[in-house]
């Protein structure tokens, strides 16, 4: 089975690509909300869907009412200029919904998420898978599944902190990959996800096209994993399968906007460097992988 999908990345990671023109048309701009309450506080971004030809960074509208609520207690939540976005302390509570509440411009936005309870990391580490003829880097992340007889739901954000001289040799911290996914298939009690970074040919090659996507040498990656509910998840994995067709996401908010709203726990990874030499082989982790039952 594992074999079986690293196929199916191979096609994404080293394939050919082609340059295509579309001609695009313009539509009127949409409000988009980005809401989370988590364990590490509350945070809500409003901006507007842009041009594709617009390449100014969007930021977040001003004016806004905004508010968090659960079946006893409203919140507001105040624009922070200095953030440039609408936060607030409040912590989020696993087992409670929460209701978030957007009014703009005369029309009101509202979602609603249960807070899941929170996963515990327990390790992350890379290693180099050989198929075919091509030799992978993967980064792997462990972790508990709170609740083992319920299906539960994850999003996964890997970032990257890099000083390569391509990208003028400053310190660039930027999101990596992401992805979700539910606990279908893993052990019990545990979930696992495999997080293809690049192919050994890839780094060799170093075209400037691929920059993005390759590990240097002393670049280090750090990794939140985020547990969510089944609407979120919903719109994650709509997002990504909309992502190059120019289909919009299932939102979780209503009133005719795009986005998501989620209340979450977040549990961080330790951050481990690249260092390629040191990057062991898949075979050599057998013992390591016995410790999880025996299931890889």
């Amino acid at each position: 089975m594992r074999k079986i999908l690293y196929l199916s990345i191979i096609a994404v990671i080293v394939g050919c690509t082609k340059e295509i023109d579309f001609e695009y048309n313009e539509m009127t701009p949409l409000v988009v909300i980005e809401g989370q309450v988590t364990n590490e506080g509350t945070r809500v971004v409003v901006t507007q869907t842009r041009s594709v030809y617009d390449r100014e960074k969007s930021r977040c509208l001003p004016g806004a009412v905004v508010t968090v609520s659960t079946s006893d207690v409203t919140t507001p939540i105040p624009y922070d200029a200095t953030a440039g976005c609408y936060r607030s302390p409040l912590v989020g509570e696993p087992g409670l919904s929460y209701h978030l509440r957007v009014e703009l411009d005369g029309k009101t936005y509202e979602s609603t998420s249960t807070m899941p309870s929170p996963s515990k990391v327990l390790s992350a580490l890379f290693f180099w898978q050989s198929v075919i003829d091509e030799r992978l880097l993967v980064y792997e992340l462990w972790a508990t599944d709170p609740e083992p007889s319920e299906r539960n739901y994850y999003w996964y954000r890997v970032d990257r902190l890099t000083h390569h001289p391509h990208f003028d040799g400053k310190d660039m911290s930027e999101a990596y990959r992401w992805g979700a996914f539910d606990d279908r298939g893993n052990p019990p009690g545990l979930v696992y996800r495999d997080v293809m970074c690049m192919s050994e040919r890839m780094a060799d090659e170093d075209e400037e096209e691929n920059w993005k996507r390759i590990l240097y040498e002393g670049d280090s990656l750090t990794c939140q994993l985020m547990n969510i509910d089944q609407g979120v998840h919903e719109y994650l994995t709509s997002l990504r399968a909309g992502q190059g067709g120019g289909a919009n996401p299932k939102t979780n908010i209503s009133g005719g906007c795009q986005g998501y709203f989620a209340a979450m726990s977040i549990a961080h990874a330790d951050t481990i460097v690249y260092r390629h030499d040191e990057v062991r082989e898949f075979e050599d982790f057998a013992d390591y992988w016995k410790q999880w039952s025996g299931t890889k």
